[in-house]
């Protein structure tokens, strides 16, 4: 369902102008382009996967279970795409918890992650 709101934008110099923005709620719809975009960044991004998952798996069987604040200060590379981090978790091997903990990590400004471990 989308909904038409109208807001002011001011320019720098001081001028305005109406703009209207369509917001569209729909969390089916947002669920499924979230999934595609982790899907399409997994593609591109098999051998940082491979690696990640097996940093998680390694700390997960030491630890009992992990975030990926905790594969992110272990992992030795870096994915193409941030959204990557997000496919570690994609797949059977894998369980939520139930927890989530807050990131430690600064861009992540304090958001939430879950916490996983292997089934």
């Amino acid at each position: 369902m989308a909904n038409a709101t109208t807001r002011i934008r001011v320019h720098t110099d001081g001028s305005a102008q109406a703009a209207v923005n369509q917001l569209k709620f729909d969390l089916y719809e947002a669920i499924v382009l979230r999934d595609r975009g982790i899907k399409l960044v997994a593609q591109n991004n098999p051998h940082f996967l491979t690696v990640a998952r097996n940093v998680a798996r390694q700390i997960a069987m030491r630890q009992g279970e992990v975030t990926s604040d905790d594969v992110r200060r272990e992992c030795p590379i870096d994915p193409l795409h941030h959204n990557a981090w997000g496919g570690i978790w994609k797949g059977k091997e894998w369980e939520w918890t139930g927890e989530y903990r807050t990131s430690h990590i600064v861009s992540r400004h304090g958001g939430e992650q879950k916490v996983w471990r292997l089934r």
